[in-house]
């Protein structure tokens, strides 16, 4: 009797999952994308404090710790960019075998992405302990910040898994349509980063090391939540130690799917670095300039990479249910949404730049050229949306040619051309304008893509007239 009502129980906690997760067929557009997007923002702006939190505790040990952190940063975001594509590859894979009724292949999924992320963990932290130095050497870190550098990133390094982990399980557990539990993940995770960055850095003294192991250990916190959340039988995947075996063919579908969005990530961080190497031909402060105003877009772009976390799962499970009027309903809401917002946050930044710059420097002339290079960088916010939109729809549906060549184009096919060109015609001002140039650039390729994918799939732009 006992095992009956056990099995019963069971079954009754599991119809209701799937009946959770079978509601991105069913329930209102709209309230979907406010019940999967409105987490993911919040989650996303937390994240996005935090590191601006961050960067001003390190700013109290001096300008030598905030250099060592901004040459950290493009290299700790490399990293970043593994877990983001494996957690986009797997998120998109469940979502459409969920959407298609495949469970197996679903929880398969989910089994294969815990494996590549231990495996990426144990090769970061040997690469860091064996080639960290050499390869700081490489990269122009001057003699004065190394030390620091090093030990900033040897701890980040070592602790990798933490990383990589957190970010595939966090993109699954959205998958399966659990956005507010994965928003509470990430707003713990990054309230105990903040609150663990002065105990480590200036209680234990342990200087920009303890911001490192600060983040660490915040990380192993969310870890452990989401674990606590398979565990304990909430999710409607199940974990089983036979799909930690590689299956290369599983391996391959996630990372046709994840690696376009792998590539995003390292592209913003490749065209971070050659920034910054353009820049030191006119002096420290523009790099500083440039690491602030990175910083502060970042911020404003944060909320439409929320909603392009929340639309995935969405356009997945319509598509695998090959709905495919609620797919155009979710795309173009999504993007109308995304540009709203961050055209909001183009007009705040285009008006008060200094306000928001004054938050990490009061020196004169980084706050003036701040200023004014940060007006020119805005100018085209509103044409991002659309793009990261689009690219996130490719990834839902599976398609990761036109997502890869999106993520692309916006940071490495235009922006890094235009950089070299526009700073050796018109100087500073040349190198500012490069950013809304390829912003619109990209737009308008972006329109042209995915109007004919829209087209190929049968799903028309504009809703078509019903005649009774």
């Amino acid at each position: 009797m006992p095992n009956d009502q056990v099995q019963n129980r069971s079954a009754a906690q599991n119809n209701s999952l799937q009946n959770s997760s079978a509601q991105m067929g069913e329930e209102k557009i709209t309230t979907l994308l406010v019940r999967f997007s409105l987490p993911a923002i919040i989650g996303m702006l937390v994240m996005a404090t935090y590191n601006i939190v961050d960067t001003i505790f390190v700013g109290r040990l001096g300008s030598e710790a905030i250099a060592a952190l901004s040459v950290a940063f493009p290299l700790q975001m490399l990293l970043g960019a593994i877990g983001v594509g494996s957690g986009i590859g797997a998120a998109s894979l469940i979502s459409r075998s969920l959407g298609a009724g495949d469970k197996k292949e679903a929880e398969n999924a989910l089994g294969q992405v815990i494996t590549l992320a231990l495996i990426f963990g144990a090769v970061v932290a040997a690469a860091g302990y064996y080639y960290l130095r050499p390869l700081l050497v490489f990269l122009g870190t001057t003699p004065d910040i190394i030390g620091l550098t090093k030990d900033y990133l040897i701890v980040i390094t070592s602790g990798s898994v933490m990383f990589f982990l957190i970010m595939v399980l966090n993109n699954i557990v959205r998958a399966e349509g659990k956005p507010v539990f994965s928003m509470n993940v990430m707003i713990i995770s990054a309230i105990s980063n903040i609150v663990l960055d002065p105990i480590f850095i200036f209680l234990l003294g342990m200087g920009i090391k303890g911001a490192a192991v600060a983040t660490v250990l915040a990380k192993i916190v969310g870890i452990a939540m989401m674990l606590h959340h398979y565990i304990s039988g909430k999710s409607i995947l199940r974990f089983h130690f036979t799909n930690l075996k590689l299956r290369w063919k599983t391996v391959l579908n996630i990372y046709k799917i994840g690696f376009p969005a792998m590539i995003l990530q390292f592209s913003n961080n490749v065209s971070l670095i050659i920034a910054n190497i353009v820049l030191a031909n006119f002096g420290h402060i523009p790099i500083a300039v440039m690491g602030l105003a990175f910083r502060l877009q970042m911020f404003a772009i944060m909320p439409v990479i929320g909603i392009s976390q929340g639309l995935l799962p969405i356009i997945g499970f319509n598509f695998g249910a090959k709905k495919l009027k609620r797919i155009r309903e979710a795309l173009l809401k999504s993007a109308a949404i995304g540009t709203v917002i961050i055209t909001l946050a183009g007009v705040i930044l285009f008006l008060a730049p200094s306000f928001f710059l004054g938050i990490f420097s009061k020196e004169k002339e980084l706050l003036e050229m701040g200023s004014y290079a940060m007006r020119i960088m805005v100018v085209m916010f509103p044409c991002i949306a659309p793009q990261i939109v689009s690219s996130t729809f490719f990834q839902a549906i599976g398609k990761g040619i036109p997502s890869l060549l999106l993520s692309l184009l916006r940071e490495v096919m235009l922006y890094i051309p235009f950089i070299l060109i526009m700073t050796n015609l018109y100087g500073l001002t040349g190198f500012w304008s490069a950013r809304p140039l390829s912003d619109f650039l990209a737009f308008l390729l972006t329109f042209v893509l995915i109007y004919y994918e829209l087209k190929n799939q049968g799903i028309p732009l504009r809703p078509q007239p019903s005649f009774k």
